[in-house]
């Protein structure tokens, strides 16, 4: 295993504890659901964009780590001429593009999110809620175990 893919298994424990004390903090219902979206989504997010970012380094068979890792394909370095980027990596930029895995590169919200009428199903830039946090944390590592088969071939 790379230094890379540790630092991404480190970062993906990291976010599984974050998102369990979220979890049995929100049952304790002592704050609001909204204030637990804000104290807790960033860091879970954090910890999972990290994840990401070291694991696409580890793809990329980088043995010069950066002090923190890229958040998405567009913040890699550029590669020298005529080396081309893995297939493993293309493949993850066009699953940037849309689903789960681009909501996880967006940005969030600073701050407080405004309180919700009960009626609304979803708003434009709310924090994610600890089930999709869950749900991305989940998807991520499957699909970071997926990829590392091709770390281990080569």
């Amino acid at each position: 295993m790379s230094q890379a893919q540790a630092f991404a298994n480190h970062s993906m424990y990291m976010a599984s504890i974050v998102l369990d004390v979220w979890g049995r903090s929100e049952s304790d219902g002592v704050y609001q659901a909204n204030a637990f979206k804000a104290a807790f989504a960033p860091a879970v997010k954090l910890h999972l964009l990290d994840a990401y970012g070291w694991f696409l380094l580890a793809l990329r068979r980088e043995s010069q780590l950066p002090r923190r890792p890229p958040h998405s394909t567009l913040d890699l370095s550029a590669l020298p001429a005529g080396i081309e980027q893995p297939p493993e990596v293309k493949e993850l930029q066009l699953l940037e593009q849309s689903g789960w895995l681009r909501a996880l590169i967006a940005p969030i919200p600073l701050g407080m999110p405004a309180l919700q009428a009960s009626n609304v199903l979803v708003s434009e830039g709310a924090y994610p809620d600890l089930v999709k946090m869950k749900e991305w944390r989940d998807a991520l590592e499957t699909l970071l175990q997926r990829q590392a088969d091709a770390i281990e071939e080569s």
